[in-house]
This record gives structure tokens, C-alpha cells and sequence, in this order.
């Protein structure tokens, strides 16, 4: 990988942490600007609601991890090496997904 693809791929990564930063802060400020009245019904669906934003935050920070971890790699000069077996993340891997941990052969060992 040249130094102007790494180049591209970190500002990449730099882009969709500022934009999960900013999802979960508007969700945070809305939160807080919601106001607390209805009845049961309403109290019920809000809890659903709120379940269904508590899993978001869970993913959004598995993502934010995998993103700050591919950051430090990128500072670290291990970027786009595949955690399980060192081989190169192909470019075009990293470009669909640049938070990538594994090569195309060994990320199904790490799916659930």
C-alpha cells in the first residue's frame, strides 16, 4: 500500500469516527430534550425505544474500537496487516471496510 492510499484509508477513518461522534452526541442532546409525559402505553413503547438505542450504543462502540484501533495501527505502521495470520489486507478490503482486523481467509474464523 503506497502512502497515498494509507493517506486516503485515515482520512476515511477519521470521517466515520467524527460522524459516530456526532450520531451519538444528537442522540444524547435529544435525549435530554425529550420531555417525560404520556401515559402507560407511551411509557412502554418508550422502553422499547430506549432498548433499541441502548443496542446501538453497544455497536456504535464496538466500531468506534475497531476504528481508534485501526487509527493506532495506521501511527503504529501495522496498518492493513491481518491480526490472525499477518498476511496484506487487500486495498480494495480496506477501502469497502477500513476498519478491517482480518484477511478475506480468516475473518470467518472470527464471525459469530
Amino acid at each position: 500500500m503506497n502512502a497515498k492510499d494509507l493517506i486516503e484509508l485515515k482520512k476515511i477513518l477519521i470521517a466515520k469516527k467524527n460522524d459516530l461522534l456526532k450520531t451519538v452526541k444528537d442522540k444524547q442532546e435529544k435525549d435530554l430534550h425529550e420531555p417525560n409525559v404520556g401515559d402507560e402505553v407511551d411509557a412502554a413503547g418508550d422502553s422499547e425505544e430506549k432498548e433499541l438505542t441502548f443496542g446501538l450504543s453497544d455497536n456504535e462502540k464496538i466500531m468506534l474500537n475497531l476504528i481508534d484501533s485501526a487509527l493506532k495501527k495506521i501511527e503504529a505502521g501495522r496498518y492493513g496487516l491481518c491480526e490472525n495470520c499477518s498476511a496484506k489486507i487487500p486495498l480494495e478490503r480496506l477501502k469497502a471496510m477500513p476498519h478491517a482486523r482480518y484477511c478475506i481467509n480468516c475473518q470467518p474464523k472470527f464471525d459469530k
